[in-house]
Formats: C-alpha cells, structure tokens, sequence
C-alpha cells in the first residue's frame, strides 16, 4: 500500500498505467477509508479517509483518487496482493462497504497492518466485489504475479497438396466385403446318415461273409483194395 505514491497524467484526469496493467473497474462518488490505529489512542497508528472520490480496479492494483486532494492525502495504490480477507458488508440503513485488511509495504506510509472499507453509493459494489474476487484467484494461480500480455501464436495452416492415402497396420482387420454377401450363405457340413435296422442288418452280414471261417468237414473216401476176390460173374 502506498498514499500520495500514485502518478498522473499532465492534465490529472487519470492515472498513469503501470506496465502491462489494464483497468477493469472506475466508479466516482466513492468514500475511502483507511484505519491502522487497529482501536488504540489517538496517535498509535496512521487513518487516511476521504468523502468522495474515484476508485480503479486494475489487473495490479485498486488505486484510488480524491476528488479533493489535500497535502495530507490525495491518492491511494494498494496491490491486489495485499488486499486479504475481503467481504462484502450491506447494512440495513447505510451503504453497501467493501471491507478487507491491507498489508503494509515497504515504504508505502504503513507500518502495521489496516482495516479499509470502501463505501459505495450505488450498487456497483457488487461488480467491484465479483472483479476484484476474479483477478485475486488469477494472481494467486500465477503465485502473485500480474497477467502478461502475450502475443498470439501464429495462424495454423494446412499442409498443402492431396491428402495421405490411409493405411492398415498389421493389427487391423479389413470389414467383410459385399462379395461375400452376394454369393450366399456359406456352405454347411452335410449331416450324418442316421443308420437304419436294414442297414445295420446288411453291414452285419458282409462283415460276416467277408471274414473267413473254419472249413466245413469233406466225406471220408475209402479206397478199393486192389487183392478183393473174384465177383460172381468172374466164377460163373
């Protein structure tokens, strides 16, 4: 937090920017307040306050301006950083106020720590309260560093000429073709013949015919003795 540390243009209409600092949020009629005494005697700590005045909320810091500045106080810059445990306060019979402590810096006209509330008189307090909440997550995400301007990345661009022909690897299986749709259903097995009785019954007897068996027994065949006697008409 700095006080009388904020610099302006030649004609003071508005502030001169930081690097890389953009401004998101200005609203006039604005009540500020700044309190390190934290409740003790007069004398124990440093107030700046003043009536009406602008305020700025930028992507670095919330600066404000009096609309009647005095040698004791005329502007404000407190970093983003060191705004901590802001709420949003709406009383019944008083204006909207931004509460939250500030951390000192060094050099910055503090030496402790001090309460601010920026009073507002119209109901644009909610929009300070939703920016200021969205860029402190921001720099808490870039550990406390302000959003560069980048430049952009360069325009893509296609490659020129015909497109590559696709090609299969080993692991793909090519879709089954219309061939084989045309030419029918694949051909099936036939089926077994399921034996008959005659069959079986004519299967038996070629295997029993086919098997040779033991021969049947011949005629015995005396034979004539060549000493037999004379017959009778021999003797005759």
């Amino acid at each position: 937090m700095s006080v009388n540390w904020v610099m302006l243009k030649p004609d003071g209409s508005d502030i001169v920017p930081l690097e890389n600092e953009t401004v998101f949020f200005r609203e006039s009629g604005v009540r500020f307040e700044l309190d390190s005494s934290n409740g003790g005697y007069p004398g124990a700590g440093v107030s700046y306050a003043s009536k009406s005045g602008t305020v700025l909320l930028t992507n670095q810091r919330v600066v404000y301006l009096c609309a009647t500045p005095t040698p004791a106080f005329s502007s404000a810059s407190l970093p983003i950083k060191n705004i901590q445990d802001s709420k949003l306060v709406q009383p019944w019979f008083s204006a909207a106020t931004f509460k939250a402590v500030v951390m000192p810096v060094p050099g910055g006209g503090l030496t402790q720590p001090a309460r601010l509330s920026i009073i507002f008189s119209t109901g644009s307090i909610h929009e300070f309260d939703v920016q200021h909440r969205s860029l402190r997550e921001r720099l808490q995400e870039l550990d406390g560093v302000a959003p560069q301007h980048l430049e952009q990345l360069p325009v893509y661009l296609p490659p020129s000429g015909p497109p590559p022909e696709p090609s299969f690897t080993t692991d793909t299986v090519p879709a089954p073709t219309a061939t084989a749709t045309a030419t029918g259903p694949a051909p099936q097995p036939a089926p077994h013949p399921v034996p008959s009785m005659h069959s079986s019954a004519q299967a038996s007897s070629i295997l029993t015919s086919s098997v040779p068996g033991p021969a049947p027994p011949q005629p015995r065949q005396h034979a004539v003795p060549s000493d037999m006697p004379p017959s009778y008409d021999e003797i005759r």
